[in-house]
């Protein structure tokens, strides 16, 4: 089991883990007539040109958003990247390969409602989108759905529109494109204002094939929030689906990482007894492993079904300790993935995840002496300091906690990520050591001077992490008297956005951080 989406850092699984360094921009005439045979010709954080190719060309283009630290990035990168099929078929686009950390970059990701990494888009030369796939996805739904993507001349959101409208009329092309589409990494831009759980649920009802139906009934469950106490009607339904979808191997394949990320949550909303939740919970398992196996029981995918394995025990057993044999598995699965995992690459799409399985059967000490071997392997070595930090944190190391936080935080690559583990720097300094005002300004005066290295840079994450900060900031300001630091932060952050902003909108919200 992949994740699915890199949101953020160690640990948290995504629906939310050595590697190169930021590729450096290509030379512009690195086009598809060009590239080697044996690699993909991406342009990198060409954005405005691939355009201009694809116009005079005719090509869609096909955006790659990711991030050097983002372990499903890796997993592409040591799989379907690698993939010649894939390779060849990536010659029908004009591909850009657009890293976080890139200039513009994440004033890009705004602009196509990005949500996390990896996510792949395909755009026509006009820029509308014909659909949006989550790179975490296995590389043969990947490459199914580039194949028909690269085609197709109709803008998802017009396939959308007639599926809900006149859906008899749809092609099967067309209800393809809507079964693939990355909803999970579409942070509600194609469903606008509308509930995404209950367009779902009309596609559920409007597909014309069962297991389409089942497809999209799967997505609106995932989509909604769970409800604590369902209705017998509703444990029948969700129960007669996870029967239907269990039973069909090419539906437990289609749906692997939904399956294997929510499945616990799905079989609890399925179950009215503590009977039936184990009996579904067996058929979930053993349905997820042969789904391992026929896709060669590649040592991540087998570790990622017992991450569902002990999330079912948690959520069946909350008050009982994980089983032995349990255990044990989890370790062998760990050593498995470990030893497999050779590259750089690969070693960080699998690290992390390695990490939180050790730490779901409370293993820390083996999780801690995993990473601190991992940091003189790694090429990323601040990935994996905050979970350092955490695992210090538990323990009541508070020191050593904001140590290995600063370190990562100065050990980090790329503007972007600077801000990213900057705030997760200072947010430790206001939990861990909250009566240290000057410490606390300090650092946060130094991921404001890092927002000035990047022009018109208060986009996407970035924003989203300072304001976040913001929301911190302010709490701690209550309780520990910080209105002073406050004010001067503000007037640093003022400063900084008047020379580093292009654009009134940048401007504005950059300037508006930390007022109430």
């Amino acid at each position: 089991m992949r994740r699915v989406l890199c949101l953020g850092l160690l640990g948290v699984v995504s629906l939310l883990p050595a590697c190169s360094p930021a590729p450096s921009p290509a030379p512009k005439a690195a086009t598809t007539e060009t590239a080697k045979a044996d690699e993909i010709a991406w342009r990198h954080g060409d954005v405005d040109d691939a355009f201009a190719e694809a116009r005079d060309s005719g090509k869609p283009v096909l955006l790659y958003w990711g991030a050097v630290w983002c372990p499903p990035c890796n997993q592409l990168k040591a799989t379907l990247f690698k993939d010649p099929a894939f390779i060849a078929l990536t010659r029908q686009y004009v591909p850009v390969y657009l890293d976080g950390d890139e200039e513009g970059a994440q004033a890009w990701g705004e602009r196509f409602g990005v949500r996390g990494y990896p996510t792949l888009i395909v755009l026509d030369p006009q820029r509308n989108e014909l659909t949006r796939l989550a790179g975490g996805n296995d590389s043969e739904a990947l490459t199914r759905a580039l194949t028909l993507a690269a085609g197709r001349r109709t803008a998802v959101s017009e396939v959308l529109q007639h599926a809900l409208s006149a859906p008899r009329d749809v092609s099967a092309d067309d209800w393809r494109v809507l079964g693939d589409y990355g909803w999970e990494v579409d942070a509600n831009r194609l469903a606008g204002e509308r509930d995404a759980a209950s367009l779902l649920q009309q596609l559920a009802k409007a597909a014309p094939e069962p297991a389409l139906q089942r497809r999209f009934a799967l997505l609106a469950l995932g989509a909604g929030k769970p409800d604590k106490t369902p209705t017998p009607a509703q444990r029948t339904r969700t129960r007669t689906l996870l029967d239907a979808v269990l039973a069909a191997p090419a539906e437990v394949r289609a749906n692997r990482d939904l399956l294997g990320y929510q499945g616990p949550a799905l079989v609890a909303l399925a179950s009215a007894t503590p009977e039936q939740a184990q009996q579904l919970g067996v058929q979930l398992l053993k349905a997820l492993d042969a789904a391992d196996h026929a896709l060669g029981d590649k040592a991540d995918a087998r570790l990622g079904t017992v991450i569902t394995e002990l999330a079912l025990q948690r959520e069946q057993q909350p008050d009982q300790a994980i089983p032995a044999a349990l255990k044990a598995k989890a370790a062998q699965r760990v050593a498995a993935a470990d030893a497999a995992a050779t590259t750089l690459h690969e070693r960080q799409a699998t690290i992390s995840t390695a990490v939180y399985v050790l730490r779901q059967i409370n293993d820390d000490a083996s999780a801690e002496k995993l990473l601190l071997a991992e940091l003189d392997r790694s090429e990323t070595p601040y990935y994996y300091m905050p979970e350092l930090a955490d695992l210090a944190e538990e323990r009541g190391d508070k020191a050593s906690a904001i140590a290995w936080l600063h370190k990562a935080y100065q050990g980090a690559q790329g503007p972007a990520t600077r801000v990213q583990w900057g705030v997760l720097f200072v947010e430790g300094l206001l939990r861990l050591s909250p009566d240290d005002a000057a410490a606390i300004e300090t650092a946060t005066a130094e991921v404001i001077a890092d927002l000035a290295v990047q022009p018109a840079g208060y986009h996407q994450r970035t924003r989203q992490r300072f304001e976040r900060l913001g929301a911190a900031l302010q709490a701690w300001s209550r309780e520990h008297h910080g209105a002073e630091s406050l004010t001067r932060l503000q007037a640093r952050m003022t400063a900084t956005c008047a020379k580093a902003a292009t654009s009134d909108d940048g401007s504005a919200g950059c300037e508006g951080w930390l007022k109430s």
